[in-house]
């Protein structure tokens, strides 16, 4: 099993490396998560691309579903910022992989008191995804429109610990984030 994991991992890591590209080598894009403005909250990247790397930076903010992070009675609205590096892994520049990392603050309301603390949380990970452009056609005005779904997984340090008088909040250090961005390559 783990020879075919590798073979699968080796092959779409260097199956297009001999590929010419076919895209400008430096170019900006713009992207949204939906999902953000969904939870009451709001996201906005802009992103440098150099021939295979995507330099993503980003603003966001959303409010928390309760119990996402593993703690029941909270309310959660987390707002920051950060910095994903992505290499584009094939000439069609579908699939993608990087790093990042983050800052974010998040303002913690125990449910009931109302009690309010502040908590701020640094972030850095491992993500990938893969880039779906609406369409093909070169004459569309859609040509450079995409979704990318995409996922990270990250280790998070608390910069302060959060309590209060009836329950603990607890950050959990390492998180899973699935998410879906709206992009445009300009």
């Amino acid at each position: 099993m783990n020879k075919v994991i590798a073979t699968l991992l080796f092959a779409v890591l260097t199956g297009d490396s001999f590929a010419q590209e076919t895209h400008s080598a430096n170019r900006f894009e713009l992207e949204v998560d939906p999902i953000a403005y969904l939870l009451q909250g709001y996201s906005a990247h802009g992103v440098y691309v150099y021939g295979r790397i995507r330099t993503d930076l980003g603003v966001f903010g959303i409010t928390q579903p309760e119990g996402y992070g593993g703690n029941d009675g909270f309310q959660v609205k987390t707002r920051g910022f950060g910095v994903k590096v992505n290499y584009l892994l094939d000439e069609n520049e579908r699939w993608f992989a990087g790093i990042g990392m983050g800052y974010s603050n998040n303002r913690i309301t125990l449910q009931g008191t109302n009690e309010t603390r502040n908590q701020n949380v640094f972030g850095v990970g491992i993500h990938a995804g893969y880039r779906w452009f609406v369409t093909e056609n070169e004459v569309s005005a859609f040509r450079n429109l995409y979704l990318a779904p995409w996922c990270s997984v990250d280790y998070n340090h608390t910069v302060n610990d959060v309590s209060f008088t009836a329950k603990k909040y607890k950050q959990h250090p390492v998180s899973f984030f699935p998410t879906v961005h709206i992009g445009y390559r300009f």
